[in-house]
């Protein structure tokens, strides 16, 4: 072992270490007694809610299990973070808790909320969401709007705990055993699969709230909304593809989602031309820009399928030539 490694985690003579092994990768070793420092969050006075918010955040996505939180100048922010914890991340728990302070504790990963299974409930909640938003046009409801905008909360808490999950993976390799993945490289995609349904979700909000908007009455004109509509079926396809993902869908979808593109801004265009000057067309193209995001967000995770079929490379050994 190397000295200096050896005495930054205090092994000696027949002190005890993990071997972690992988199909085609380098061989880890690890002290087996070993745990995670823990996360501090300091807040000043003058610090605003959503600074503290974004600090929090940041540590729990860290991957920290214990975060101290001290709060110098009062318990305001502190009593709004305990309503905000309970919003945006899973697992956390109060376990002490004082005037000028508190300690959270962050569970280990679920074994029943495996990244795929993270983002399949994503996805699905995003899907519905995009069709809620869409069929509110057509029949607005305040309370189905503020409904939409908690389901929007939830995806946010399941994306948070998977960048989580990753992170924790990169510091402790054992754990990704627990979360189910055979390859760490796979993370990667998935990641960048959550922040699409994330943003998918944020849209599905966005037309959502057009919907209630007291300064029109939705029309459905010409083709336009029958495309909109088109969205919704692309992005489902694009979730299923991205949890098993096939070479040859994944290529014709991203194909035909050009297609559906090009359709969407056609039929936008036709309808600007049909639009009286009472029309208010505003929000006709923020309805189209937002649509236009959800198909742009499944082509990007129908990329990611694809490459998460192509084979990665592998550590070979190097054969010597014969002298």
């Amino acid at each position: 072992m190397p000295k200096l490694w050896a005495e930054r985690f205090g092994l000696e003579r027949g002190g005890e270490v993990i071997e972690i092994e992988g199909e085609d990768r380098p061989l880890i070793l690890m002290p087996k007694n070993v745990a995670l420092s823990d996360g501090e969050l300091v807040i000043e006075p003058g610090t605003t809610l959503e600074q503290a918010t974004r600090m929090l955040i940041s540590l729990y996505l860290a991957g920290y299990e214990t975060i101290v939180v001290s709060e110098k100048g009062g318990v305001a922010i502190q009593r709004a973070l305990k309503n905000l914890i309970r919003r945006w991340l899973v697992g956390v728990e109060v376990v002490d808790e004082r005037l000028d302070g508190m300690v959270l504790s962050v569970m280990r990963l679920y074994e029943n909320l495996t990244p795929l299974t993270v983002l399949e409930r994503m996805g699905t909640m995003a899907a519905n969401m995009v069709h809620d938003g869409l069929s509110l046009l057509e029949d607005p409801s305040p309370e189905e709007v503020a409904d939409l905008l908690d389901r929007d909360d939830e995806v946010d808490r399941f994306y948070h705990y998977l960048l989580r999950s990753v992170n924790a993976s990169l510091i402790d390799p054992r754990t990704l055993k627990a979360v189910e993945v055979p390859d760490p490289q796979v993370l990667i995609g998935y990641t960048l699969v959550a922040r699409s349904v994330e943003r998918v979700a944020d849209h599905a909000t966005t037309i959502a709230s057009i919907s209630v908007d007291k300064s029109w009455k939705f029309e459905p004109i010409g083709d336009f909304y029958g495309v909109c509509l088109e969205s919704e079926q692309v992005f489902r396809k694009a979730v299923e593809l991205v949890l098993k993902p096939d070479h040859r869908f994944a290529l014709s979808s991203l194909e035909s989602t050009d297609e559906l593109l090009t359709k969407l801004e056609l039929s936008f265009s036709e309808l600007q031309s049909r639009c009286s000057k009472q029309d208010p067309i505003v929000l006709y193209r923020m309805l189209f820009d937002n649509v236009k995001r959800v198909v742009e967000y499944s082509m990007d995770m129908f990329e990611i399928a694809l490459n998460l079929t192509t084979p990665k490379p592998r550590m070979i050994p190097i054969k010597r030539p014969q002298s």
